[in-house]
């Protein structure tokens, strides 16, 4: 197996700390805090940025394609969040 790196580490702690971020919202608040909604896109952005940051080390180009297609979409599905958010009343 494969020996991970200590960036790589960072990424995964960092993916499960706003997923958990984000269940806590879903479980106390029914998604409503808006405050752990805007710490939840900050830690997964984050999260996304450090994931494609390591696919770039890796010497496997589909890694690297995924990676590119999943940092787009996280940045994408963040700014239409965060527009949504700022129209609520």
């Amino acid at each position: 197996m494969a020996k991970k790196s200590k960036l790589n580490r960072i990424s995964n702690t960092i993916n499960f700390a706003g997923i958990a971020v984000e269940g806590f919202n879903w479980y106390a608040y029914q998604s409503k805090n808006k405050k752990l909604l805007y710490v939840s896109m900050a830690i997964t952005s984050v999260g996304a940025l450090l994931d494609f940051y390591t696919a770039l080390k890796s010497p496997k180009k589909f890694a690297k394609i995924f990676s590119t297609f999943t940092l787009a979409s996280t940045l994408l599905s963040t700014a239409k969040r965060i527009k949504s958010l700022r129209h609520e009343p």
